[in-house]
């Protein structure tokens, strides 16, 4: 098995690297390397953004193994990141990501911009996208598992809204809340990741 996860602002490496270090030898941990450092959600609109999906999808291809499986991991605009690039993986003829594991980001169609969010807000004025969001051509739900964390405090992913990701998989979709916001509780990540590794093991490591 392996897993990808994908960038996001603040303690990207120290996050997944401190938790990575101890995944049992069945699972591969890779942290998905973009050129286009220092992107946020407000990039989604922009060319940026499109060469960074780009360059995802180019550094999952290169470390995949055929027939065995894979799971994305994101935080706030590395979750919507890694949401695109399934599509685009399938929109490739590839295999679907098994497992999308997202945190801190809203579902697609629920996700409000800074004017109707009322501005900027706070230290996170990178995590409200500049104007509506437009998600990807190909609609079709996914058949990737998806399972949302969020902080009990985490105002750009209400709590009450995360069941909305359903939508966008044929498959199980859960909801993790975890204490903090959307800014500190990052502090926390090593406790929300072994939950997504326990059910990675339970569900397709053998």
């Amino acid at each position: 098995m392996i897993l990808f996860g994908f960038p996001h602002c603040g303690d990207f490496s120290e996050s997944y690297q401190a938790w990575s270090d101890g995944l049992p030898a069945s699972m591969r941990f890779h942290g998905v390397e973009l050129l286009q450092t220092g992107m946020s959600m407000r990039e989604v609109h922009s060319d940026r953004w499109e060469q960074g999906l780009q360059e995802a999808c180019s550094f999952v291809q290169r470390h995949l193994v055929p027939n065995e499986e894979y799971v994305f991991i994101g935080h706030c605009w590395g979750s919507l990141l890694a949401f695109e690039a399934s599509h685009r993986m399938r929109g490739a003829g590839l295999a679907e990501p098994s497992h999308l594991f997202l945190s801190g980001c809203s579902a697609p169609h629920t996700l409000r911009s800074r004017s109707e969010a009322g501005g900027l807000q706070g230290s996170d004025s990178g995590c409200q996208p500049m104007g509506e969001y437009r998600p990807p051509v190909d609609l079709q739900q996914l058949r990737s598992r998806i399972s949302v964390f969020t902080g009990n405090k985490d105002e750009h992913a209400m709590i009450d809204q995360l069941a909305e990701w359903s939508r966008y998989t044929s498959k199980i979709c859960d909801v993790h809340v975890c204490e903090g916001n959307h800014a500190f509780w990052q502090a926390h990540a090593i406790k929300w990741l072994q939950v997504a590794q326990t059910i990675v093991e339970r569900e397709y490591v053998i």
